[in-house]
């Protein structure tokens, strides 16, 4: 591999033959690349929290998660395809319990990925207004600009926040704002159909509602078909939480439904507690909370929190208290769906006690009546 970065000069011209051992590597980790995402993944490069590149190969739990729903999902599409059954492709309403767990990055790659190792890949890109798209974008370029030059498919041309286009290989890559009613829905939908698609923070979308009236009955049915619906709670009510609450509870039967907690990813939202510090009732009761619900979130797994989960917990729940905005700290940081969708407004009730009472809160357990 270092051995090809020296074959090529400055404006990416070959400056001699390639040998007969590189062809064959090319062509290997190209094949690789293309059969397992997480293999390709080591070409591919982010900006870090903490400013700097790096590769996506070393996944956090959180993102784990996502994975391994999409694989649940492309086993079942596979297998029904097999059969001869019809299949409704890898649909899923992404529900960030939490911020910065690496979702985007993730599911950027997932585009990428198909952009680049599956020709004439159909792809959109969505995002609620033009920083946001911006973003995307410049991500999208940056992890582009930095694959080797042996796995880069040629570039037909680049337009900034709206369009990679590549030839012969005929894959593409449009951006799309959802501010607009012409940027979601009947925009994005005129004479298109895209195989695969990412759009973030659904729930601030401005016409949400046309997503499903002109853009989700255009997605393929195909085995491969991907989607992903990726956000915040925002609020309680409005769009995203009447349909992710019917996707949660299996009434929109073509989509898949993954919440992903605040804890899911153990190395973020710590903080070391003084020497002697012990958890007050309300911390301990959200622990509880957390050991009681985790396994339907974390695909099975309890998940205890440690005592630097719950210190952080505590004091940037005393935090938002100080500030007037509990309510944005739970949406943003939440450790059950319920606790993620948030009033907007002032409630006639202290936040904390609804917030607790949701936490004493058990789900229902259906029984039979006998009448005589």
């Amino acid at each position: 591999e270092e051995r090809l970065q020296n074959v090529i000069d400055d404006s990416c011209k070959p400056i001699r033959t390639l040998r007969h051992e590189e062809h064959a590597f090319i062509r290997n980790e190209r094949i690789l690349c293309q059969l397992n995402f997480t293999y390709a993944l080591r070409y591919m490069v982010q900006i870090s929290d903490g400013g700097g590149l790096f590769y996506l190969d070393n996944l956090w739990d959180s993102q784990k998660l996502l994975l391994a729903r999409l694989g649940q999902l492309e086993e079942k599409n596979v297998a029904q395809a097999k059969r001869g059954e019809p299949c409704d492709g890898m649909l899923i309403a992404d529900h960030k319990g939490g911020r910065q767990l690496g979702h985007t990055a993730i599911s950027r790659a997932l585009i990428w990925h198909r952009t680049l190792f599956y020709p004439h890949t159909r792809t959109a890109s969505v995002s609620v207004d033009e920083p946001g798209i911006t973003g995307v974008f410049s991500k999208d370029e940056l992890l582009y600009e930095n694959l080797p030059w042996w796995l880069k498919p040629e570039l037909r041309y680049k337009s900034k926040d709206a369009h990679f286009k590549f030839e012969p290989f005929g894959s593409s890559v449009i951006y799309y704002q959802a501010q607009q009613r012409s940027g979601v829905g009947t925009g994005i939908c005129t004479g298109q159909t895209f195989d695969v698609s990412h759009m973030t923070e659904v729930a601030m979308y401005a016409y949400p509602q046309m997503l499903e009236k002109d853009f989700f009955p255009t997605i393929p049915q195909n085995p491969y078909s991907l989607c992903i619906l990726e956000t915040t709670a925002f609020y309680r009510g409005g769009w995203w939480f009447e349909f992710s609450e019917a996707v949660r509870h299996g009434r929109k039967p073509r989509w898949s439904y993954l919440f992903i907690p605040f804890y899911a990813e153990p190395t973020k939202y710590r903080r070391q507690p003084p020497e002697g510090w012990s958890p007050n009732a309300h911390t301990l009761a959200t622990a509880a909370t957390v050991e009681r619900t985790s396994p339907e979130f974390m695909n099975g797994a309890t998940v205890r929190l440690s005592k630097e989960q719950m210190y952080w917990w505590e004091t940037s729940y005393a935090e938002a208290q100080e500030s007037n905005s509990l309510n944005s700290f739970l949406g943003n940081y939440a450790c059950t769906t319920e606790q993620s969708f948030q009033h907007a407004g002032q409630s006639a009730f202290p936040l904390q006690l609804l917030d607790e009472l949701r936490m004493r809160a058990n789900d229902g357990v259906a029984y039979e009546v006998e009448v005589a």
